[in-house]
């Protein structure tokens, strides 16, 4: 076999196994993950995190989806705080929440589940040679403590339909400042 047969064969190895790796990752990426959702720009409309729609110039519906996983709260905070975002973007300095909306569809999802057995990373071996025997300690093979299993989850859809202006009383008493809403960290923000 020549030289460039082997370049043209090992390139059709890695084209293989990267399709394989790359089926392999989308498998498993359709899958959600049962834990809480970070604020995050949901990218695609089946992702979790948030998207946005203008419905006029100074309104906009924000939806953010979300596992049941994610604290009521923090959804509530994510949608408000992207909202919050897009008003800083518009131009505004107030917004108003016009409507809320909640819906929950059922999903299969994958949960890590931690194993309560402890772990022995060392095994005790009995050695012998012509002087006596002694206990040695060996390293070994531990099996993983943690079991991925499919359960049920909820997908959270909350979406708030708002309104933003640049003066309080076109919104109402129940009108936001876009730097008071900006003002509150968010924890997935700051790594926790």
């Amino acid at each position: 076999m020549n030289i460039k047969n082997k370049t043209k064969n090992s390139r059709l190895l890695v084209a293989s196994i990267s399709a394989v790796l790359s089926l392999a990752i989308v498998g498993c990426s359709s899958t959600p993950v049962a834990a809480p959702t970070p604020y995050k720009s949901a990218g695609s409309k089946a992702a979790y995190g948030y998207s946005s729609e203008k419905v006029s110039g100074n309104e906009f519906k924000v939806l953010f989806k979300a596992t049941d996983k994610t604290p009521a709260d923090k959804v509530q905070q994510f949608a408000l705080y992207r909202a919050a975002e897009i008003a800083q973007k518009q131009g505004f300095t107030y917004l108003a929440i016009v409507k809320t909306n909640i819906d929950k569809k059922p999903v299969i999802a994958r949960e890590i589940m931690a194993s309560k057995e402890k772990t022995v990373p060392f095994q005790n071996d009995r050695q012998c040679t012509m002087s006596g025997c002694d206990e040695v300690a060996q390293p070994m093979a531990v099996p993983s403590s943690n079991d991925v299993v499919k359960t049920q989850i909820n997908d959270i859809y909350f979406t708030i339909d708002v309104k933003m202006a640049n003066d309080k009383a076109s919104l109402g008493k129940n009108a936001f400042t876009v730097i008071e809403v900006l003002s509150e960290p968010l924890e997935t923000k700051n790594g926790s």
